[in-house]
């Protein structure tokens, strides 16, 4: 497997692809005037996700939050409506391509292949695609997944380096897929499947949250790293770059950081943040 270094820079490089492709120029445009739609998702945390009064929540929301404030300053409108659409990881590529939300504001990571296809601001975060087994399971490597049956979130970027993984070692994996974070460690749980691979901080942040947070393990071997950002169309770039100044205005300020705090370094969640994403904030993409 390459170095993470390198997945990191092919990622990126698609996403200044996409830029130049984008649309160079022009008015910043919103699918519906007079209305900003986000697409959030329901059970992402803590990136994105509907909260006990189901309410969008969550690190992406907090950023995108302040994205609204600046297109509101930019198109001169106050009193610019905010409309939130729920999105799977299944459908986010395809409801930001046909319009249905502005800005998709979950935990999408950036691959040159969704390069393709739609555009990304600037890296929020970056993250590891790792596997999260029971305690008790005696898998300890991603060799012992040989003939086990592994879940994975439909259209997230679990499974396709999963079926990389699977190629290469000669596994034989049993792949199940789900709709959500939600169902995967539901069945994770109920001992359904033998191991759940997505994101590591999500991952590590159902665990903590789990009745029984020692029960669940990581393993150490990653299998991808990627970095997650704010997912729009490629056909609006003033968007795209409003909404990376808005990142660069919040890392300047201190006020990215003070959002960071607020999602991974609770008293009962500590995700300490990456040398990576300390690197992006210093030196927004470069």
């Amino acid at each position: 497997m390459r170095s993470n270094k390198v997945l990191v820079a092919a990622a990126l490089l698609g996403v200044m692809a996409g830029a130049v492709a984008g649309e160079a120029g022009g008015p910043l445009k919103l699918a519906k005037p007079g209305t900003i739609t986000i697409g959030y998702r329901d059970a992402s945390q803590p990136f994105s996700f509907a909260d006990a009064q189901h309410k969008p929540a969550g690190y992406t929301i907090d950023l995108c939050g302040a994205v609204v404030e600046a297109i509101r300053k930019e198109l001169g409108q106050p009193e610019l409506k905010v409309s939130y659409v729920p999105v799977s990881s299944s459908d986010r590529i395809a409801k930001v391509k046909d319009g249905a939300v502005d800005l998709e504001c979950g935990s999408t990571s950036i691959t040159p292949q969704r390069a393709t296809e739609v555009a990304f601001s600037t890296p929020i975060f970056f993250s590891d695609t790792k596997v999260m087994v029971r305690a008790d399971s005696g898998i300890q490597s991603v060799a012992d997944l040989k003939d086990k049956r592994v879940i994975v979130n439909q259209g997230a970027s679990g499974a396709p380096v999963l079926a990389k993984a699977d190629l290469e070692k000669g596994l034989h994996i049993q792949f199940v897929k789900s709709h959500d974070n939600v169902e995967s460690f539901g069945a994770l749980q109920q001992k359904k499947v033998d191991a759940f691979v997505h994101d590591d901080v999500q991952l590590a942040q159902l665990a903590a949250t789990a009745s029984n947070p020692k029960g669940f393990v990581l393993l150490k071997e990653s299998l991808a790293s990627d970095p997650i950002a704010i997912m729009l169309r490629k056909d609006n770039k003033p968007l795209q770059q409003l909404v990376d100044a808005t990142l660069a205005k919040l890392s300047a300020s201190g006020e990215f950081s003070k959002i960071y705090s607020k999602w991974f370094l609770t008293p009962t969640f500590k995700f300490p943040m990456s040398e990576n994403l300390k690197h992006e904030l210093k030196n927004p993409g470069k």
